[in-house]
């Protein structure tokens, strides 16, 4: 798994798949399996689910705003649900969950000192599938994934910020040469069309050289 990571570590949802497939293989009582990721502006993306009913869990529970994944994001914990029929914890969660197929659920924290980035969340159609082993090589797993979901993050951070400067860098180039200017007047007028038009710099750049790569006509 580790190598996987490795190979995968450049981007972001390559490493996401690597993890839940891991979880799935490694983890025992595990049938599915997704993460939850926290993105921009504090919403929570269901991401590399290894079928599509750890999607659908992820919207139920935020739909009422409850349950064991967001239980564990936000209270820093791992959250175990040994049977979803007879949990009590989220009434307005378990019951339909239960009603969706799931019997037992594990969810745990991706976090690291420098940020909370969501959870691990396995799923089984069994009651009573997880145990004092599945917590223990569960928590684990969340420990590495959590260390390669931020090198992920920082490498697509990385080569964003490349592409940006380098787009920008043509935008300047563009202008200096149409309208005889040099680099600082340049960068000036990007900058003047990004705040009349209320839009990142970097989108006044990109588009400006999509325009100019256009044929002529």
């Amino acid at each position: 798994m580790a190598r996987d990571m490795r190979d995968e570590h450049a981007s972001l949802n390559g490493t996401l798949e690597v993890i839940t497939r891991a979880a799935v293989d490694l983890v025992p009582g595990a049938e599915h399996a997704d993460i939850t990721l926290a993105v921009r502006g504090g919403r929570l993306e269901s991401r590399a689910g290894t079928s599509e009913l750890p999607g659908r869990i992820d919207d139920l529970q935020q739909e009422v705003e409850d349950g064991p994944c967001l239980q564990a994001i936000w209270e820093h914990e791992t959250v175990l649900v040994d049977d979803m029929r007879s949990e009590d914890r989220w009434p307005r969660f378990a019951p339909r969950a239960a009603d969706a197929g799931i019997g037992s659920m594990l969810a745990f924290q991706l976090y690291t000192t420098e940020s909370n980035l969501g959870a691990l969340n396995l799923l089984s159609s069994a009651a009573h599938a997880f145990d004092a082993r599945s917590v223990s090589v569960g928590g684990t797993l969340a420990t590495h994934a959590a260390i390669a979901v931020i090198a992920a993050q920082r490498e697509e951070q990385f080569r964003e910020a490349l592409e940006s400067r380098d787009t920008i860098g043509q935008a300047k180039g563009i202008l200096m040469e149409r309208f005889s200017v040099n680099a600082d007047h340049a960068f000036g007028l990007l900058r003047k069309l990004s705040q009349e038009r209320n839009v990142p710099l970097y989108e006044i750049a990109r588009k400006l050289t999509e325009a100019d790569d256009r044929p002529a006509g």
